[in-house]
Formats: C-alpha cells, sequence, structure tokens
C-alpha cells in the first residue's frame, strides 16, 4: 500500500499523471473522524465485502462523509479503485446540509455538480 501511495505521488510529481485529491486505502474497523487523513478514503471492512467508505468532505467543510458500501440497503454506493490506489464512487455525492456539495469521486479526483455550493474549492 505505501508503496504503491509512492508510487502514484512520485507519478503526479512528475506530470505523468495528474495529482489524484483522493487515494484509497482499507481498515477492518471504522476510523473516528480525528483519525481521517486529508486526501485518504477509506474502505472500511474485509476486502471480499466492505462495508462503508469515509472520507472528509472535499469541499474544505472538514465534516466525515460515511456511505454505506452495502448492497442490501438504500442508498447505496459502490466504490472501486485502480492499481494506483486511486477510487471512484458510485453514483455521486450528494450533501444536503453543511456545506451542500454535489460531486463524483473519479479516479481519485472530484468532479463538482452545477448544484453544489456557492463556494468550492480550486482543484
Amino acid at each position: 500500500m505505501i508503496l504503491r501511495t509512492s508510487f502514484a505521488r512520485m507519478l503526479a510529481w512528475l506530470c505523468i499523471i495528474e495529482r489524484p485529491a483522493f487515494l484509497a486505502s482499507t481498515a477492518l474497523d471504522m476510523p473516528g473522524p480525528d483519525e481521517l487523513l486529508p486526501g485518504r478514503a477509506v474502505i472500511v471492512g474485509p476486502a471480499d465485502r466492505p462495508k462503508w467508505v469515509t472520507f472528509t468532505c472535499p469541499s474544505g467543510c472538514g465534516a466525515p462523509i460515511l456511505l454505506s458500501l452495502n448492497q442490501e440497503r438504500r442508498p447505496r454506493w459502490s466504490v472501486s479503485s485502480d492499481w494506483l490506489g486511486r477510487p471512484s464512487l458510485e453514483p455521486s455525492v450528494r450533501r444536503t446540509d453543511g456545506c451542500r456539495c454535489h460531486f463524483w469521486m473519479r479516479g481519485g479526483r472530484i468532479e463538482w455538480c452545477k448544484d453544489s455550493g456557492d463556494i468550492l474549492p480550486e482543484n
């Protein structure tokens, strides 16, 4: 995992790939809000049946986002990551409280939707 993350950062530094806003990591137990690192999407649960994905809101408000990956529940998301550990989520994420942002996470990058809040960070 550390080698893959370092390789992704080196490729971004060399301008071979765009710098991802997020990289994926895995954990068996849910991290606490103070354990969430900026730019890290944590996939929680066993590898064969992950239960959650959690990360800090990319809008800059710092709120933790927790999304269910349970296929029997609604709403639910699916998460995948490429060989460099850049995560993608389906469907989009829409926060209707707080910063009121709406975005896609694709290949570790954030793609903002037009109905997001008034102030969004520069990518």
